[in-house]
């Protein structure tokens, strides 16, 4: 008997271990509100930056200003590393292991940590893990409201200095909810309670422009360009709530639809999915992951050319 109890208290031990490792604190990530994806601004993320469970993420484009200067903690990541071929069909989402591997092994992320991702001129880059982490179920995560420009511009700290991290352990549980399929789509393509949003610039949507063998647009989809969210010029960040209402309203966009959103890869697309769920709180918003790339791939999915949707 003594030594079942040895046996278990050993067990025990080794799995805390397993999901805290030493040196990395197990303390509650302590912003309020952070029981779901949010916004978060430049001062708040100044007053948080020591705590032993927070993770920053800059998800710059360019790997090159990273090495110039970044926010003290931060580790780099590019998007790219989100989007694998799928049979062929490049740009499409991880499973779910190898996202776990990726925020676990190489981000040091554990699920009782919060996360603050940022990129420059609040492009879809950090929007994008935003919404794998929300597939994933992990809810303490932080969009830096005008990105790398709103931080340099009030004059917060930067650094060269590489963070130091040790592998963590990442569980994810697949939240079904947030991404829609394209045989879901396609079976929807005219129910009334369903709004499709696509959120390419309008000379994409309309196949004037665009890099695939079929260019246009889901039909029926309406065409809400991720850029008219954000307002300023050299520091790009989200319209006030009241303005971001009337832009998705004027489209028939409506919070009783369930409202799916795709852009070429899924990366502007995440940009309206973040926008609509998170800081104006819409109920049923789904991603379509796979996006204009698996779509316009397959022959057999209709498409439409043209500003009407």
């Amino acid at each position: 008997m003594k030594n079942q109890r040895s046996l278990i208290m050993i067990g025990g031990l080794l799995t805390f271990v397993a999901l805290f490792p030493p040196g990395l604190s197990a303390k509650p990530f302590p912003l309020n509100n952070f029981d779901h994806p949010r916004l978060i601004e430049t001062r708040e993320l100044f007053n948080l930056m020591d705590h032993p469970s927070l993770r920053i993420v800059d998800m710059r484009t360019s790997l090159s200003d990273y090495l110039k200067g970044h926010i003290p903690g931060a580790v780099y990541l590019h998007f790219e590393n989100l989007q694998i071929p799928d049979k062929g069909v490049p740009d499409q989402a991880p499973d779910r292991i190898c996202l776990e591997r990726l925020l676990g092994d190489n981000l040091g992320l554990s699920n009782h940590m919060g996360i603050v991702l940022y990129s420059e001129r609040s492009n879809p880059n950090a929007t994008l893990l935003a919404w794998t982490l929300d597939f994933l179920g992990h809810k303490k995560v932080g969009v830096l409201n005008g990105g790398w420009e709103k931080w340099v511009s009030e004059r917060y700290p930067i650094t060269q200095t590489y963070p130091s991290l040790l592998p963590s352990k990442f569980f994810g549980k697949v939240i079904r909810e947030t991404a829609a399929e394209k045989k879901w789509i396609q079976d929807r393509l005219s129910a009334r309670n369903v709004v499709i949003v696509d959120a390419r610039h309008p000379r994409e949507y309309s196949g004037e422009e665009g890099e695939e063998l079929r260019r246009g647009h889901i039909p029926g989809a309406r065409n809400i360009f991720w850029e008219t969210t954000l307002e300023g010029e050299e520091v790009r960040a989200w319209k006030k709530k009241g303005d971001l209402e009337r832009l998705f309203a004027e489209s028939g966009v409506m919070r009783g639809k369930e409202i799916v959103v795709y852009s070429e890869r899924g990366r502007e697309a995440s940009h309206l999915y973040f926008t609509l769920k998170y800081v104006l709180g819409f109920p049923h918003v789904f991603l379509y992951r796979g996006s204009w790339i698996e779509w316009s791939a397959d022959k057999t999915m209709p498409i439409k050319t043209g500003m009407d949707p």
